[in-house]
């Protein structure tokens, strides 16, 4: 039976599968490309993160000097402008007649009650870019501490805040230096300092207010500022060179201070600010008693510019002029400091022709209590 056509099956194709399609990789030199376009993308987001971070650091660097020139000029201007302060006395310039005065100068390292009680007249002294620690300066701060070429500078004073004491007297902290001021048992004003306690007497401190209680005491400040090579020794208290502060000595404002170790009498070295690397001072000394500067000095000559300054010289120091070089604390990779620096009358520094980035800052700052005194 034949089939219909309409009903007709087709025939299966002959004719074969395409062939299967062989996937291709990536070339050597397709390769290669890729490569170095990734080397290259990695360069340039090595080279910016270099730079961001050497940037940041340039940035934390100058920020550290900023902050440490100020900082430095902040403690400078604070102590000065209450050098003389002796709490509730005042009369001081009738402790020091100018016929006859000695021309000797209190030493700085003194701790004895006559010595601090003697040098109550010479609020501010200083030392002029000694080479060597001064003799005086000897006994409390040793010449390798000293950062040679920089000034040294002693401020006296009273804390600003009173030492409580009870109806007998105590309270004072042993050794500690103090000065009162009030009535004695003849209602006479007077000064009385001291080292606390002392205890051969009932009673340390013996000075009244005038309704009979007991004046009021503050501790005795001898404060002395220089530069030092290091800020912290390999060993040790003294500076020593190249192995300081772990290999890398950092010049540092430091501070001497009159008080108490151990139970005794001492003068405390303190690190203020690191990276300062010079100091220098100018000091306006009053001639006509009216408590403003005539002239200025660094301290080594007078105003005719031979004369040697006397005690009775710095007696006259109303004004200080500071002058601080900060030094950033790390050096800058591609930079050569070529430049000069102005340290006021002591002149120009400079240039180091190194790595470190500097800035000069200055205050002219005023003696509050000696130049006030004066105008009153």
């Amino acid at each position: 039976m034949k089939t219909s056509a309409r009903y007709r099956m087709k025939p299966r194709s002959t004719r074969p599968f395409p062939p299967f399609k062989r996937e291709r990789g990536l070339s050597l030199v397709e390769l290669m490309i890729a490569i170095t376009l990734g080397l290259v993308l990695v360069a340039g987001v090595t080279t910016l993160i270099s730079q961001q971070s050497s940037t940041s650091r340039e940035l934390n660097n100058t920020s550290r000097q900023i902050e440490n020139g100020r900082y430095a000029i902040q403690v400078l201007r604070d102590d000065i402008e209450l050098a003389g302060y002796y709490g509730a006395y005042f009369n001081i310039a009738l402790d020091f007649p100018v016929a006859g005065a000695s021309a000797t100068l209190p030493d700085p390292c003194a701790a004895s009650v006559a010595e601090l009680d003697a040098a109550l007249p010479v609020a501010i002294q200083g030392y002029d870019s000694p080479t060597t620690v001064p003799t005086a300066l000897a006994a409390c701060l040793a010449d390798a501490n000293h950062l040679s070429g920089t000034d040294i500078l002693v401020i006296r004073r009273a804390d600003t805040n009173v030492t409580t004491l009870d109806p007998s007297g105590a309270g004072a902290e042993a050794g500690q230096a103090y000065i009162q001021a009030g009535l004695d048992t003849s209602k006479v004003f007077k000064r009385q300092v001291g080292i606390g306690p002392d205890t051969s007497e009932p009673r340390v401190f013996t000075l009244k207010k005038m309704d009979g209680a007991v004046a009021d005491l503050h501790r005795f400040f001898v404060h002395i500022y220089y530069v030092s090579p290091c800020n912290k020794p390999a060993t040790g208290t003294t500076c020593s060179g190249a192995s300081d502060d772990n290999g890398n000595p950092i010049p540092t404002l430091k501070r001497l201070a009159l008080g108490v170790s151990a139970g005794s009498t001492a003068f405390i070295n303190t690190p203020l600010v690191e990276g300062i690397q010079n100091v220098q001072f100018d000091y306006g000394i009053d001639k006509d008693n009216d408590g403003a500067p005539d002239y200025y000095t660094t301290g080594t000559y007078a105003q005719d510019g031979s004369t040697e300054l006397v005690a009775t010289d710095w007696w006259n120091v109303m004004t200080v002029r500071a002058h601080i070089l900060s030094r950033n604390p790390d050096a800058s990779g591609g930079y050569t400091d070529d430049k000069t620096y102005s340290l006021g009358l002591e002149g120009n520094v400079g240039p180091f022709d190194d790595r470190y980035k500097r800035h000069v800052f200055s205050e002219t700052i005023r003696a509050v209590n000696p130049s006030g005194r004066r105008a009153q």
